[in-house]
């Protein structure tokens, strides 16, 4: 059998979660988040970003609208047919702990990935 390393700092996580994107200068979207990690996102619904764009995201959390959302900034780092990834650059303090309880809960393995997130001191934040 196969194997090989995953290169990535955090495991990701398939969801399926409304966001909107608002690109620097730019007006916001609705897009859907079906991709997440503490490093990153990639979300449908927008393909016209160049590599290089900066962006806010603010990750609809939870099931009813008075919930806080999780917003980052993030610079997009892949485009195509299907959408965007964008690579955070910044997570507000209190959207943190609720990044990682949506990465945990729709983890593979949710154990691996909480370990993962403790092992890397979870998200750094930017001064």
């Amino acid at each position: 059998m196969k194997t090989h390393r995953n290169h990535r700092n955090y495991s990701r996580s398939k969801v399926s979660v409304g966001a909107t994107l608002t690109p620097e200068g730019g007006k916001l979207i609705d897009v859907e988040v079906v991709d997440l990690s503490m490093s990153g996102v990639f979300v449908r619904g927008i393909t016209s970003l160049a590599m290089g764009s900066k962006c806010q995201i603010c990750i609809l959390f939870g099931h009813f609208k008075h919930e806080l959302p999780i917003i980052a900034e993030g610079t997009v780092v892949r485009t195509d047919n299907d959408g965007v990834a964008l690579r955070f650059s910044d997570v507000r303090v209190d959207s943190a702990p609720k990044l990682e309880e949506l990465i945990v809960d729709h983890a593979d393995n949710p154990e691996e990935a909480h370990l993962e997130i403790s092992s890397h001191g979870g998200w750094i934040f930017t001064p």
